[in-house]
């Protein structure tokens, strides 16, 4: 077997090289240790035929959008029956045009083959994606119009799509838990009808979803479809095609055999996962880095990289990326329905790795250190004092709950009361929050003890619906030192809370602040109605404490200068200024309040 670091360090150099454009051979990089010529050759080629997928081949990286590389502007192509308007895209097989059909006064848009591109193998390709293309008529895929030549160049038209695509609107904003359940739903029904059609996608990613003016998602991109039924199809065993961030396992190593319905359940997976955590599974520094990592790690779990997603949700994603296709959900539909059961606070099928199989998947993957371990367990005895230190802290985890239990109540009284008991005769959901027993229902699941994110308390209020948004004006968000002290009360067991009437004054878990009702003031004077929870222009609801100072951190406790919040309430630029020109500008000393409230640490917002 050969050395694999001194394999990467040869793949390295080699990248490093082409950087700067020079072209090393295999025998320049091996001259020193000819006997890794014949294996460096054969990962060399395999990149070259990933990046000529991929489209970042170095001469490719430096082409302009509508310009030759003479720098005069390209030529827009003559296609009968068609206004060609623009040039959207280039990719590495094609150009995708913005277009008028002339008879039936539609935008249209047009993907035609590149002219430096036209060879057999390409051809077939795009006459293949086409072809796959066509045969899925359903509303969440871009629909085929028309396919057909012009100049010799084979060309499509097909549905325009102007709302942009999943990856540009994950650049600038984060979706809600449940909204990223509902986008994966849509989507994995869409690709269970083009299983049912018998076409495999193989390259799902955000880039690939357009998004319509209203956000309906809608996949395109058909380059790298499989027909099921097709043995001689244009992919040969050990032939990497995809996107290494979003390519299942099978897909990576080129094992054609085992590509189909799973391998693109684990790239809506990977696409979960993204929309979840804010990044993909496996994001290396190289298009080689992400495969490597793709086939020797396990994802991180995504409540690490964001606490707040609920387990069950996790679970989902977590069972899509399964290395081996079995242990993934067997169709895109099974996916959809479990998706379906989260949305609807109904079990789902999908299970948490435990401890037994974590340890075997770990003992996998590092079976020579397992034996070393091994080695040494005969010889240690087992630690007491280790097992000791657990107890203890339980015990004082406890404790604190049982201290917190009166501000617990506190914050579910200031926060949920007037929905959830105050009104004996509209009490939603038919849940009294101050009633203990009611809380923890375990058929109910809205507090589950010992286990904070398994709690629907906690979900529904990290994901932003409890408060009611509908309701922030009278009903703040909870803000995240409550949320801290709630997750601290059900980690030690959710021990009861005192059962006083349920106007009692309890003691407050935060102060109230005047410079924080102040804040909540002006903002509710100048920036509600641009930034109130179903507009949020720019992704900040303006009454969202924990929003702005915990998730989005537009605001910086104690740092008024460096809070971005604070930048456009103070900018001149009339472009990016809050309030826009459009509205009067903030009073100096409705800046020097805000300035104040920052400084003093960004309190929550008080209820009045």
């Amino acid at each position: 077997m050969l050395n694999g670091d001194t394999i990467g360090e040869l793949m390295l150099e080699w990248e490093a090289a082409r950087q700067e454009g020079r072209e090393l051979t295999v025998e320049q990089l091996c001259a020193a240790c000819p006997q890794h010529a014949d294996e460096l050759r054969s990962m060399i080629r395999a990149v070259l035929k990933m990046e000529g997928v991929l489209n970042v081949t170095l001469i490719e990286s430096h082409q302009g959008d509508s310009a030759n590389l003479d720098g005069r502007p390209e030529p827009l192509p003559v296609i009968p029956g068609y206004e060609v308007v623009r040039i959207i895209d280039r990719g590495g097989m094609g150009i995708v045009y913005e277009a008028r059909h002339l008879e039936l006064g539609r935008t249209v848009a047009i993907k035609m083959i590149a002219r430096d591109r036209l060879h057999p193998k390409l051809i077939f390709r795009f006459q293949a994606e086409a072809e796959a293309a066509a045969r899925v008529q359903h509303p969440n895929f871009v629909q085929i119009f028309e396919i057909g030549q012009a100049g010799g160049q084979p060309f499509y038209s097909m549905e325009f799509v102007a709302g942009g695509n999943l990856a540009e609107l994950l650049a600038k904003r984060s979706l809600s838990a449940r909204s990223a359940a509902q986008m994966t739903l849509t989507l994995a029904h869409a690709v269970h009808a083009a299983h049912e059609c018998g076409i495999v996608h193989r390259d799902l990613k955000p880039s690939n979803v357009m998004l319509t003016a209203d956000g309906t998602p809608k996949i395109a991109d058909f380059g790298l479809a499989k027909r099921l039924d097709d043995d001689f199809g244009q992919t040969h065993s050990g032939e990497v095609l995809g996107t290494p961030s979003y390519m299942a396992p099978e897909q990576a190593e080129g094992r054609k055999s085992e590509i189909g319905p799973r391998t693109d359940v684990y790239s809506l997976g990977a696409i979960l996962y993204e929309l979840l955590a804010g990044q993909p599974p496996f994001l290396g520094a190289s298009p080689l880095d992400s495969l490597r990592r793709l086939l020797a790690e396990d994802p991180v779990a995504p409540t690490r990289l964001a606490p707040s997603i609920p387990r069950d949700l996790e679970a989902i994603c977590l069972k899509c990326l399964e290395k081996s296709p079995g242990r993934r959900y067997d169709s895109a539909q099974a996916l959809a329905d479990d998706l379906r059961c989260f949305l609807e606070d109904r079990p789902v099928s999908a299970r948490h790795i435990g401890p037994l199989r974590r340890t075997w998947k770990f003992a996998r993957r590092h079976h020579q250190a397992i034996t070393l371990c091994a080695a040494l367990a005969v010889l240690l005895s087992i630690p007491v004092g280790f097992w000791l230190e657990q107890v203890y802290a339980q015990r004082e985890i406890r404790q604190k709950a049982v201290e917190q239990a009166p501000t617990v109540r506190e914050i579910l009284r200031r926060n949920c009361y007037a929905c959830h008991g105050q009104d004996v005769k509209d009490v939603r959901k038919n849940l009294d929050i101050l009633n203990h027993r009611q809380l923890l229902d375990s058929a109910r699941r809205i507090v589950v003890r010992g286990a904070p994110e398994d709690s629907r308390l906690i979900q529904r209020i990290a994901d932003g619906s409890m408060p009611p948004e509908e309701e922030e004006l009278h009903l703040p968000r909870v803000s995240e030192a409550d949320l801290v002290i709630l997750k601290d009360w059900i980690l030690g067991g959710a021990p009861p809370f005192a059962a006083a009437d349920a106007a009692a004054a309890d003691p407050p878990a935060v102060p109230r602040s005047e410079s924080a009702a102040a804040a909540k003031a002006i903002f509710r004077k100048h920036c509600y109605q641009c930034h109130k929870f179903d507009v949020a222009k720019g992704g900040i609801k303006i009454m969202h404490h924990r929003l702005l100072v915990t998730v989005r951190k537009v605001v910086i406790s104690g740092q008024p200068d460096d809070s971005e919040l604070f930048q456009l309430l103070t900018s001149e630029d009339d472009e990016t200024r809050m309030p826009p020109a459009t509205e009067a500008r903030l009073t100096a000393e409705e800046i020097e309040t805000i300035r104040r409230w920052i400084l003093e640490g960004a309190p929550p917002f008080p209820k009045h």
